[in-house]
């Protein structure tokens, strides 16, 4: 056969097939979420532990808020890092 004549055409073969990697920092997420949750329960229970009871329990309860709140923020944001790490 000459280079001329066109031969039956041929698929280009087709690509490699590689197994997609596992996702990286599931544990990473996991740690986040469930810190953050125990802080958030840890947190809210010493809140409500301190506003109890007694005689002026409104001005126990705002200051208690006052003083959890940053660790309220913190397990706020260590739970929905942990939840963004586990959507991907």
């Amino acid at each position: 056969m000459s280079e001329s004549t066109p031969g039956p055409a041929q698929a280009p073969p087709p690509p490699p097939v590689n197994p997609t990697p596992p996702a990286k920092g599931r544990a990473l997420g996991w740690f986040f979420a469930i810190s953050g949750s125990i802080v958030l329960i840890l947190t809210l229970g010493c809140i409500l532990a301190f506003t109890g009871g007694g005689g002026g329990a409104a001005e126990i309860g705002v200051i208690a808020f006052i003083c959890g709140l940053p660790t309220l923020i913190l397990g706020g944001v260590f739970l929905w890092l942990g939840s963004r790490r586990l959507k991907r």
